[in-house]
């Protein structure tokens, strides 16, 4: 039996009972070896045909992380099961396959509004963070939060200051008139901290691609691991007996 899961979802069955019938009787012991190591080279190769994927449906393609995401549990004689699967550790992949809502790991997402994107389409990072966090609190061009006299979490986010930054000096007269205080440049979002969560459309059919694949692959790998099996079986056979 093969799964394939982001959580659990593709599901192909064997019919061990019949698998066994077809065979001669003398054989029928390798028939647990010949499902297990026909699911495992299925899963190996649908492993394989999901990354070709990425290239083709990803924008960008997926980067190295993205790439090895996706894994596969082997099967064994005595257990003959095995599951095809996305890590836990890219909750995104299940977002673009399933649909599903984004959520921010913390309080809020990092949208990218005036950012320049790598080529994989995220926001660039610096040492393992956020480059425009790390930026904002070292960099005095920058800041974090809500601009002054603005209210709302559409205003949050990190900012940037054009021109000279600062404000003119205020000056109150004797009459009560205010004048100055006015910012000496303009602010620029750079990134949005607005939304806590995002709604995604599934855009990677990695169901489709399995389906397409696997069942058909399996299918032809039944019968050259039968071949495998019975080559191995009478290999050892000649070894215990010296003909």
């Amino acid at each position: 039996m093969i799964h394939m899961r982001v959580t659990a979802l593709v599901e192909v069955k064997l019919n061990e009972k019949l698998l066994t019938a077809m065979a001669a009787p003398e054989w029928r012991g390798q028939i647990p070896f010949t499902m297990s190591h026909a699911i495992n080279r299925t899963l190996i190769a649908s492993r394989k045909e999901q990354q070709e994927a990425m290239d083709k449906h990803i924008a960008g393609g997926p980067t190295r992380f993205t790439r090895a995401s996706i894994r596969y549990k082997a099967s064994n004689k005595r257990n003959l099961e095995g599951f095809l699967y996305y890590h836990g550790d890219v909750p995104y992949m299940k977002s673009i396959i399933d649909g599903e809502a984004v959520r921010a790991k913390k309080v809020k997402l990092s949208e990218p509004v005036n950012v320049k994107l790598d080529k994989f389409g995220n926001i660039p990072s610096g040492r393992g963070k956020n480059k425009y966090s790390a930026r904002a609190r070292a960099d005095k061009k920058f800041f974090i939060g809500k601009p002054r006299g603005r209210k709302g979490d559409e205003y949050r986010g990190i900012w940037k200051r054009i021109g000279k930054g600062g404000y003119t000096k205020l000056k109150r007269f004797k009459n009560g008139k205010v004048k100055g205080g006015k910012a000496r440049g303009t602010i620029r979002l750079m990134v949005s901290w607005r939304r806590g969560q995002r709604s995604a459309r599934p855009t990677f059919p990695a169901y489709d691609v399995f389906e397409a694949h696997g069942p058909q692959y399996l299918q032809r790998q039944l019968k050259v691991s039968y071949r495998f099996a019975l080559r191995t079986a009478l290999k050892k056979h000649a070894k215990m007996t010296g003909f």
